[in-house]
Order: C-alpha cells, then structure tokens, then sequence
C-alpha cells in the first residue's frame, strides 16, 4: 500500500511538471505571436512613412531600429530558446519513463 501511495504521489509531480511545460511552451508561442505582430505592425508604418518629411524621418528611425530588435528578439527565440524548450519537455518525457521504470 505504501508503494501504491508514493507512486501516485510521484505520478502527481511528474503531471503538475508536464502540465507547466504545457504553459511555458503555450506562453513561448503567444509571445512569438505578438511579437510578430508588431513587427508586422512596425513594417506596415515604414511603407507608410515618407522619407522626405522632416517628421517622418524620426519615426522611420525609430521604427527601423525596433524592427531591427524584434528581428533579433526572433532570431533568439527561434534558436537558444526554442532548443532548450525542446530539452525541457524532452526531460519531462524522461522523467516519466524513469518513474515507470522503462528509462534506457
């Protein structure tokens, strides 16, 4: 009976581990999202702009230079940080092979 107890009691952490993986990764996806659309966003006010106008010249500037950010801010997510979301819920897999005792 105490065996039955401690796996269950396992088997609910290894669920509680899953179920946050589940929201890092949904939080990873929306965050993606809005930040292409701003980018998008920030695309569509550049060709809007005109590069002659005294005004405008400031906001191409500044538009360009967030674009440029949110070109980097992609490129990490796409790369370091999707990869150790992948090792992340790759070792939540594990985790739970090892509780059921079938972890090579």
């Amino acid at each position: 009976m105490k065996g039955e107890a401690k796996r269950v009691k396992k088997q609910g952490v290894y669920d509680a581990c899953k179920a946050k993986v589940v929201d890092i990764q949904e939080a990873y996806d929306e965050f993606v999202n809005e930040i292409e659309e701003y980018k998008g966003l920030l695309t569509k006010l550049i060709a809007e702009c005109d590069p002659n106008d005294e005004q405008d010249k400031h906001l191409l500037v500044v538009a360009n230079l967030q674009r440029n950010t949110t070109n980097g801010l992609i490129n990490t997510l796409d790369t370091d940080i999707h990869d150790d979301l992948t090792r992340l819920s790759d070792r939540v897999i594990r985790f739970k092979h090892w509780e059921d005792g079938l972890f090579v």
